[in-house]
């Protein structure tokens, strides 16, 4: 039995001569009932330990809302005078997911073995971002690790929200892309080869179309697991690629160049940038340090070079907007307000308003291509439908004409 859980407790206790009380009672253990019971009056005969109906934890992958939830209650938790192992002690007890549930009580341990909440959070790179830990280190070090919390929750709000907004408008599009890729592999593979018996009683030249269509099918009908082997190799080999941050620089730079993905890949990069900034010298962190910290949380490795090489041009005193004026990747209405906040002495505000600005593009950005898109995929998946149809006809067309 663990020492200091609660646990459930079945009595039965005289309570006068004749009469017999029965009830239950949580307590650490029995020894600590006895001493209830006893307070009350009561004579115990009978003390058993309940079994706890077994409570269903959700054993689910973290993802990134949950991280914002649990930055959002420690911060909570901390403002309300709570130390952070103890902060982290309740966190345990409320969450319904057990991964989570492992992940803080393991950062409960090691802080109370010494070691420092960034430290701690370091150790899963997977659930907290570079940028993450820096801001908690940063925390630390200023002895406002509250505040910084508070601000880190506010940030994984937004980029949770946009991110959010964002797969909600790509995701009927993606819906109708899978749908027509499964319908095209099911009546090339599994259909058409049903009808080639068919085809060839007819003793005739097949069209062309035709023998194009009955040789894909053929071929996919026979080989079809080579084709899922090669989308398999495929996909590890690009997962492999951009592990490299050489070749994922090389990547980044070429999405960059394609006409629609460019302007939402940017705008949410520019939004990212312009609230982690805000937030960063909204903490009181000076202008060089917030730049080192902030590349961390652009996912861009072209942007993040560029930001990362502004601290350099700072340090020999020039103004960030000039900075931003000198890159061409940068638009210059962002230009003109880092300049004017720069000039106003309100560049938190400034940035933090950018960061709202560009969020909102984004959405009208992809809410438009969205709109563009889905007519256009619809006609491409139905007509190669329509076209395999078609050849699967033009025999059966051609036979009766010959026949008239």
């Amino acid at each position: 039995m663990k020492e200091g859980r609660p646990l459930q407790y079945f009595y039965r206790a005289k309570s006068g001569p004749e009469e017999i009380k029965t009830g239950t009672i949580t307590a650490e253990n029995q020894a600590v009932v006895i001493k209830k019971l006893r307070q009350e009056g009561l004579f115990p005969i009978e003390i058993r330990e309940i079994a706890a109906a077994p409570t269903r934890e959700k054993n689910k992958k973290i993802n990134s809302r949950d991280i914002s939830a649990f930055t959002r209650q420690l911060s909570n938790l901390i403002r309300s005078g709570f130390p952070l192992a103890k902060a982290l002690g309740t966190l345990t007890q409320q969450t319904q997911n057990a991964s989570l549930k492992k992940m803080i009580r393991d950062l409960q341990d090691k802080i109370q073995k010494g070691s420092t909440f960034s430290d701690a959070l370091s150790t899963y790179p997977r659930s907290f971002s570079a940028f993450y830990i820096n801001m908690v280190k940063i925390g630390e070090t200023t002895g406002k690790l509250e505040d910084a919390l508070n601000r880190l929750a506010d940030f994984k709000e937004r980029e949770d929200e946009l991110l959010a907004q964002v797969n909600a408008a790509i995701a009927y599009p993606a819906f109708l892309f899978t749908v027509g890729i499964l319908t095209i592999f099911v009546l090339i593979t599994f259909f058409i080869p049903r009808l080639v018996d068919m085809f060839a009683d007819f003793g005739q030249m097949l069209p062309l179309p035709t023998q194009i269509i009955i040789a894909a099918s053929q071929f996919m009908n026979k080989f079809w697991w080579l084709l899922v082997i090669a989308v398999v190799l495929i996909l590890f080999f690009i997962r492999s690629y951009y592990k490299n941050e050489k070749n994922r620089l090389i990547a980044d730079s070429l999405v960059l160049r394609l006409p629609i993905v460019k302007n939402i890949i940017s705008k949410m990069e520019i939004a990212r940038f312009s609230y982690a900034l805000s937030v960063l010298l909204g903490s009181g962190v000076p202008m060089l340090e917030a730049l080192e910290v902030v590349t961390l949380s652009v996912d861009n490795r072209l942007f993040r070079n560029r930001i990362y090489g502004f601290a350099e041009k700072i340090r020999k005193g020039q103004s960030l907007s000039s900075c931003l004026q000198a890159d061409k990747i940068f638009p210059p209405i962002l230009t003109n307000m880092v300049a004017v906040g720069e000039e106003s002495g309100e560049l938190t505000e400034m940035l933090s308003r950018i960061g709202s600005t560009f969020e909102t593009e984004v959405n009208r950005t992809v809410q438009t291509s969205v709109k563009l898109i889905e007519p256009m995929l619809i006609l491409f998946i139905g007509g190669i439908v329509v076209l395999m149809v078609l050849s699967i006809l033009l025999p059966i067309f051609t036979i009766d004409l010959f026949t008239k």
